[in-house]
């Protein structure tokens, strides 16, 4: 029978809106089942990212950034940069600058785009929007976290209140304020009067106080301070990891170095006025003579470099300019000056590198190649940190040992590269665990 055209609309109608209100409710459970797990799929991913970035939402003001004119310097603001990264995720860091501010934010800008730099303001005179920025940088800090160096002393080389206490200041705000501070891996010399009745309260309720020497933290025991979590820590430039491969190779090619084939120098002067210029002469001397019988013996070449731009004129005189012309074939000069990066790219392809400054030694054996160390007593405690970790028969006095000394070591080193190579990997090792374990102690300081 065929059916009415009406009736069969009026059918079709009737099911449209069944359909209707069903897919409706269908649709209103799905969307709401739909924006359900949305919320879980988001909550579940916050949860993921918050696993990733366990510190996200914490502030570290890191007290200082030091001169940019010594590699070394330099090289201590990118180690504690990647030591955060790599154990406190999603932190956020604000590096103070001591100085050449501008130099360091436009290096650290390309490295590191996400960290914060301002002017300390605890010298020289500041414009309101520097102190704003320092005074906000201060007030949003979770920790104030004291950097590398030998600047927490007084008396050991001067006594200049107006030099020390400035650098000091972070920490004795920090502390009437109420803030947690630490100190990651210095060196103290001395604490002469009256700066002694300061620094012992203040280091003691530091709530962590690492040393970058067992020297120091013998000295600190000694005068009876007893902070929480008080121990060695390896300087933070041995988490300098900055490879500039391109500066790298310019330098390899125009000195006409070979991987694994040469040697690097390092001097330090008198220029920078620990030693008189009797003692920076003999200091040469025996380093000169160095350089003359590696050549001899290996018939390999000589990179002299400066770790300090100050050093570039004093290196070509007291080392590169008295050498036989025979040797000179053999040697390359520097004459300018170079970023920790380039260093660390060269130091990595050297056989050693022999260093009178302590620096361009944490930089080499970071790069994973050995160094010998010769320094004299006058530049502190922190020569204590190559047998501390565990490379004593690479560290020399060059006072109280010959060339002849120091040339038996470098011999060795040439001779066994690959054992030279397994005892830096050793030593890395154990500066890698106390990485890990005073970061970590740095990061329960961080989330209270």
């Amino acid at each position: 029978m065929k059916q009415d055209p009406l009736s069969e609309n009026k059918q079709v109608s009737s099911i449209s809106r069944r359909n209707f209100v069903n897919r409706s409710i269908a649709g209103g459970l799905a969307s709401t089942l739909t924006s359900f797990t949305g919320m879980r799929g988001l909550a579940a991913a916050a949860e993921k990212k918050s696993a990733l970035l366990p510190f996200a939402g914490k502030n570290i003001l890191v007290p200082f950034s030091w001169s940019f004119r010594n590699i070394g310097d330099i090289g201590i603001t990118p180690g504690i940069l990647h030591l955060i990264d790599t154990y406190l995720p999603g932190a956020h860091v604000t590096i103070l600058g001591n100085s050449s501010v501008e130099k360091y934010e436009e290096y650290l800008s390309s490295r590191f785009p996400d960290v914060d730099l301002v002017k300390a303001p605890y010298k020289g005179k500041h414009s309101a929007e520097h102190l704003k920025k320092y005074r906000r940088a201060f007030d949003e800090a979770d920790l104030v976290m004291y950097n590398s160096g030998t600047t927490l002393s007084y008396g050991r080389w001067e006594r200049n209140w107006h030099r020390t206490m400035p650098l000091a200041l972070p920490l004795f705000l920090a502390r009437d304020a109420g803030k947690p501070y630490g100190i990651y891996c210095q060196s103290f010399e001395q604490f002469a009067p009256p700066s002694d009745a300061l620094f012992r309260p203040l280091l003691n309720d530091a709530k962590f106080l690492f040393t970058r020497d067992t020297n120091s933290l013998a000295y600190l025991k000694s005068l009876g301070i007893d902070a929480p979590n008080m121990e060695f820590g390896p300087d933070a430039t041995f988490g300098f990891d900055l490879d500039d491969r391109a500066g790298g190779d310019a330098i390899m090619k125009k000195f006409q170095l070979e991987d694994r084939k040469f040697i690097t120098m390092t001097i330090r002067s008198p220029k920078q006025g620990f030693v008189s210029e009797e003692r920076g002469t003999d200091h040469a001397s025996k380093m000169r003579q160095l350089i003359i019988e590696y050549i001899e013996k290996t018939g390999e070449r000589v990179l002299v470099c400066a770790e300090v731009k100050q050093d570039i004129e004093e290196t070509k005189s007291l080392i590169y300019d008295p050498l036989p012309e025979k040797i000179k074939k053999n040697v390359a000069f520097k004459d300018t000056f170079w970023s920790p990066d380039e260093a660390f790219s060269v130091f990595k392809r050297a056989k050693c590198v022999v260093s009178m400054e302590m620096h361009s030694v944490i930089l080499a054996l970071a790069a994973g190649s050995p160094s010998i160390h010769p320094p004299f007593v006058e530049a502190g405690r922190k020569a204590q940190m190559v047998r501390d970790i565990g490379l004593g028969e690479w560290l020399f006095d060059i006072d109280k040992n010959s060339s002849a000394d120091m040339g038996k070591a470098l011999l060795g080193i040439h001779q066994d590269l690959p054992g030279a190579l397994k005892k830096v990997e050793k030593a890395m090792a154990f500066v890698k665990q106390h990485q890990k374990k005073t970061m970590g102690i740095v990061g329960q300081t961080l989330q209270g």
